[in-house]
């Protein structure tokens, strides 16, 4: 992966995330070069800081989408924070694979990074599952009833894979008494607009509560991990259409 950026300090934290995906960052300061060099460099991805080339970003993209499709190279933007709509669409025009925030030491933006990457390239990633951090517009809710007192209990997922979620409770005290190994059966997870039914197994409750996800509603394993594959498309379209 090449990062086109004017300065370099954010390879450091890239190139470690990347490491267990397979990847390679190199950083060239200088996008003209890359435009020059791009057949012998033959990248499988591009990261372009926009703000640092608010005037070459887009000729880059053209260059390089003459060449490749979206399919074989990936190409993204790291986006400033006043970033306006219409260059958003411009890019999507173009045949950008992903808009990011310019916190690329964000875990959040980190596993978008990563989830864009899953979607168009083979990776040889260490780790056997994609997470998603939640956040607009993601839909996703999480739900279930206290095994012993049947109590209702709601709160807010922080991160979710196909193996399982982190899950903060609107009111801790209410679930402090369930351990790890607590089996939950017909919890309600809600993704997009759909509503799943879900077996768990508590995994931790600390500051918030880990779950397992030990069976799935026919067809649940697969809406979920459409759903979470799916983040960069959302991000996308919604960068495109935030006014």
């Amino acid at each position: 992966m090449i990062l086109v950026a004017s300065a370099g300090d954010r390879a450091g934290a890239l190139g470690y995330h990347l490491k267990p995906l397979g990847f390679t960052l190199e950083h060239i300061p200088d996008p003209l070069r890359v435009i020059e060099r791009l057949d012998e460099l033959d990248p499988q991805a591009i990261l372009v800081h926009a703000g640092d080339f608010p005037r070459l970003w887009k000729p880059l993209l053209k260059v390089v989408r003459e060449k490749k499709p979206r399919e074989d190279l990936i190409f993204l933007l790291i986006a400033p924070e006043d970033f306006e709509m219409e260059e958003a669409a411009k890019a999507a025009h173009l045949g950008v694979n992903g808009i990011l925030k310019p916190n690329l030491e964000d875990k959040e933006e980190l596993y978008r990074l990563e989830e864009i990457i899953r979607r168009y390239q083979a990776v040889q990633d260490k780790r056997n599952f994609a997470r998603l951090v939640p956040q607009q517009p993601d839909e996703l809710g999480f739900a279930f009833t206290h095994p012993r007192r049947l109590a209702y209990v709601s709160g807010r997922v922080r991160e979710i894979s196909i193996q399982g979620s982190s899950f903060l409770p609107a009111r801790p005290s209410a679930v402090q008494d369930l351990g790890a190994g607590t089996e939950i059966r017909d919890c309600s997870l809600k993704i997009g607009n759909k509503l799943i039914a879900v077996t768990c197994k508590v995994t931790r409750n600390r500051e918030e509560m880990g779950f397992q996800f030990l069976s799935f509603e026919e067809g649940g394993h697969h809406a979920l991990l459409g759903y979470i594959q799916s983040r960069a498309q959302r991000a996308l379209k919604g960068a495109v259409q935030k006014k």
